[in-house]
């Protein structure tokens, strides 16, 4: 079964900061590809499929099962939240993605300090959920920004209170409509 692929332009260049399958690790940006798989999806090379499926250089490619997905742009940046879990959270196929993007301009221990706040957002998500665990065993998270030199993004921050709000409250909402 042929995958569906869904493309978002971020509009401008950010450097990331991912655990996605495409790019590894530090990179530039400025397109998300997210890869909406079967759940019977199985393949020893899923960097291969991503890159065939969505040739782009400078996209940042996620793939899922999930079926709840979103964009948002906001007053501090742009977002995209795939979400989906089993009932163990040990389900491959359902993963929570996230991509964050600020307009602000961060080094790389602001991309670090980022992706705790959105790590914890994500954890506190499924906490108000009631569920037991912080995560599935597949999720990815992409956190870019602006280049700069700005330190600290967490949630004792103004900018990360925000960030960490609309993304737990995003989960929230997609995990909710109980698609998966």
């Amino acid at each position: 079964m042929e995958p569906k692929i869904v493309r978002f332009s971020l509009g401008k260049d950010y450097i990331i900061l991912t655990s996605a399958l495409y790019p590894e690790g530090i990179a530039r940006v400025n397109e998300i590809c997210s890869i909406f798989v079967d759940k019977s999806y199985c393949s020893g090379d899923p960097w291969g499929d991503v890159t065939n499926w969505c040739p782009s250089k400078s996209a940042i490619m996620f793939m899922t099962a999930a079926k709840n997905y979103t964009f948002k742009e906001t007053d501090w940046g742009k977002f995209f939240v795939s979400a989906g879990i089993g009932r163990s959270g040990e389900d491959a196929g359902c993963t929570i993605n996230i991509g964050v993007f600020v307009d602000k301009g961060l080094n790389i221990n602001g991309l670090v300090d980022l992706i705790r706040t959105v790590t914890e957002a994500k954890a506190g998500a499924l906490r108000d959920l009631g569920y037991k665990f912080t995560g599935t065993v597949s999720d990815a998270i992409a956190v870019g920004s602006l280049p700069g030199n700005e330190y600290f993004i967490g949630p004792g921050t103004e900018l990360g209170k925000k960030i960490a709000y609309d993304i737990r409250n995003t989960i929230v909402e997609l995990l909710s409509k109980g698609d998966d």
